[in-house]
């Protein structure tokens, strides 16, 4: 089998029949859908029974809930697929999406394939496509270094299967920013990587999402993932052979984004003064990362966030 497509299932049901319809109506037919019902409150299942009915594709698993990370592990180990794929069930996915990874999956004997994806309403119209401005070409061969530099959003990416299942790699579970605990990690076993400059993924906003959350004690659960990313390199020896690299997601992830977060939830300045303090312990020149001085016209406020005027940027685009 070519692909597995882990769904994790908790209390989707208004938007559960679009996310599955999109799989159901692929032009690639060599797939499996593993749906894994998370104890989901609704009647999430009742609407995964129905679909069991129309199509033996679909394999459906209950747990007792262990959060999105949780989930997605208990796919990985259910999955026959040479490839997986990661589909929250509040999303879909391009009817040509599983033809188009197969062909090039196949042509350059990928370990990773990453590809764009589009954010969205509710009802489906475009709120921004989400591209790697770096690349233009349809195509682009990448190293582990060049992976780094991409977002860890797991949805937008299909991987060899074995690259979880051999090296013991698991998402953390009922941890926010599971993703950046998890995909970073995936360069270090990788030897064949690719992109493609296609959006297959659309991505639904919602207001519940973590970018609209004002939990700022769940925010700083990102020291929590991206500790765990750089103990995983110091432990296997690579942390030096990806400093800089990882240096650079430090700043990105862990100051920028979280600046912004923390600016929706009232300008936590406590919270972002411990952020930079964490930050400075593991990468104490991460002013002069080259990737933070190449970038900062593409993230124009990184500079006042590293110089630690965390919310000054507010006053620029309020």
């Amino acid at each position: 089998m070519k692909f597995s497509i882990i769904v994790p299932v908790y209390n989707v049901e208004k938007y559960l029949p679009r996310c599955l319809d999109s799989v159901l109506d692929q032009e690639f037919d060599d797939y499996e859908i593993i749906a894994v019902d998370d104890e989901s409150p609704d009647n999430s299942i009742d609407i995964l029974n129905e679909y069991q009915k129309k199509t033996e594709k679909l394999k459906i698993i209950r747990q007792k809930n262990k959060g999105l990370g949780g989930a997605r592990n208990t796919g990985i180990k259910e999955a026959a697929g040479e490839y997986l794929i990661f589909l929250d069930s509040d999303d879909y996915i391009s009817p040509k999406m599983l033809s188009s990874l197969n062909e090039y999956l196949k042509k350059e004997d990928l370990d990773i394939l990453a590809f764009d994806c589009e954010r969205v309403t509710e009802s489906g119209q475009t709120i921004e496509k989400v591209s790697v401005k770096d690349y233009q070409d349809q195509y682009t061969s990448l190293n582990a270094k060049q992976y780094l530099l991409f977002e860890p959003t797991s949805c937008v990416k299909t991987y060899r299967r074995t690259l979880y299942t051999e090296h013991r790699i698991e998402f953390p579970e009922k941890l926010w920013y599971e993703d950046l605990a998890t995909t970073l990690k995936l360069s270090a076993y990788a030897t064949k990587i690719g992109y493609l400059k296609e959006v297959f993924y659309y991505y639904v906003q919602q207001p519940n999402s973590i970018t609209h959350s004002t939990n700022t004690e769940r925010m700083m659960e990102i020291i929590t993932a991206y500790d765990s990313v750089i103990q995983f390199y110091k432990q296997n020896d690579k942390f030096e052979e990806f400093y800089t690299e990882l240096e650079w997601n430090c700043a990105l992830h862990v100051l920028y984004y979280s600046a912004f977060r923390l600016l929706m939830a009232g300008m936590n300045l406590k919270r972002m003064k411990q952020l930079y303090q964490h930050s400075k312990q593991i990468f104490p020149n991460l002013e002069n990362n080259q990737y933070v001085k190449m970038k900062k016209d593409q993230y124009h406020m990184m500079n006042l966030i590293i110089d630690k005027h965390y919310f000054r940027f507010y006053l620029k685009t309020g």
